[in-house]
């Protein structure tokens, strides 16, 4: 699903946002040094005052190891990557199995929290698992409180599911 339309006046902050946090605890004149930017644009892009040319863009991603999607977006917001994607299918489809394994699927479910792929996930643990360690994880997954009941887990989609909550018909292995 994606996003409304941003205005360049909202990218340019969001932009100005991430690297402001990127930048913390660093030195601004040796990340513009090595980044071969000049230190007054940077600054600029520091108070959203101005948005950087695509190759300036490129360097600040290559400097920083982070790809531009990362720095047009609010920082809690997880970019929905082919990767993540694949992971996502591959969970519903029943073709990843981290039942019993804890911190794989507290992994899985903080990846995923509140969607139904974190719902598949909790089906998949539900009796592999303690009760006390179910209750854990679902917690993380943002459904405190829910029985370790496969079948109850997965038929219980809330009212305010996402695009990525709805039920798939192929069956859990």
């Amino acid at each position: 699903m994606q996003s409304p339309e941003r205005s360049p006046q909202e990218l340019r902050s969001l932009l100005s946002r991430n690297l402001r946090a990127l930048t913390q605890d660093r030195v601004v004149s040796k990340i513009c040094q090595k980044a071969k930017i000049h230190r007054t644009q940077f600054n600029r892009f520091l108070t959203g005052e101005s948005f950087p040319r695509p190759d300036v863009l490129d360097r600040i991603c290559r400097y920083f190891e982070v790809d531009a999607n990362i720095l047009l977006r609010p920082l809690g917001e997880v970019p929905e990557t082919p990767e993540r994607i694949a992971l996502r299918h591959a969970i519903e489809a029943g073709r990843f199995d981290c039942a019993g394994d804890i911190a794989l699927s507290l992994m899985a479910v903080r990846a995923f929290a509140a969607t139904y792929t974190a719902r598949c996930i909790l089906a998949q643990c539900a009796g592999a698992i303690s009760p006390a360690e179910f209750q854990i994880l679902a917690e993380e997954a943002g459904f405190a409180g829910l029985q370790p009941d496969p079948t109850a887990i997965l038929s219980a989609i809330p009212a305010t599911a996402t695009a990525t909550e709805t039920p798939i018909t192929e069956p859990l292995h």
